[in-house]
């Protein structure tokens, strides 16, 4: 059976896609997007390569454009997690702390089974992010205490532990 027309277009983009070219990948998908604007992975592919095409290779595309594609495939097929999950990402990489802690809970929701990995790597992520962005301010604990508080509240969810019990541990 033959590939059709928009099939192809989708293996371009994903060819462009594990080539490293994320520019160009970025170009297809997006005019992809336009005609096949109720599919999902179209929409989760334009905002994937977006966010590596900004951040790796120095395209112009804006944060909220690609914000925007996330929720789009979110909206059209609401049961991936990894499109919660790379949403959730993104928006840490972007500064939107609350939007990716809800991402990332819903990502929780939908696959019980990911539930600690997921809590853990907002934990990581977010802190990570925190103190690379605020830096030297960080270095003061009064400071830091309220982002080391949230994520060590998401790596006590991971590890499904009650912070008395994480105590009586310590």
């Amino acid at each position: 059976m033959a590939e059709s027309a928009p099939d192809k277009q989708i293996a371009a983009g994903m060819k462009a896609m594990d080539e490293g070219d994320f520019k160009k990948a970025y170009s297809l998908f997006k005019k992809l997007a336009e005609e096949q604007p109720k599919n999902a992975d179209v929409w989760y592919y334009k905002a994937e390569c977006g966010n590596y095409a900004s951040g790796m290779f120095g395209a112009k595309v804006a944060v909220e454009e690609i914000m925007d594609a996330y929720r789009k495939a979110i909206e059209i097929d609401g049961d991936r997690v990894e499109f919660y999950q790379s949403y959730g990402s993104f928006c840490i990489s972007v500064n939107k702390y609350d939007e990716a802690e809800k991402a990332y809970n819903e990502a929780a929701q939908i696959d019980e089974s990911m539930e600690s990995s997921l809590y853990a790597e907002f934990a990581i992520e977010y802190f990570n992010n925190v103190m690379a962005t605020y830096g030297e301010i960080m270095e003061d604990p009064k400071a830091r205490a309220p982002y080391a508080k949230k994520a060590l509240q998401y790596m006590l969810k991971a590890l499904e532990l009650s912070p008395e019990e994480a105590k009586s541990l310590l």
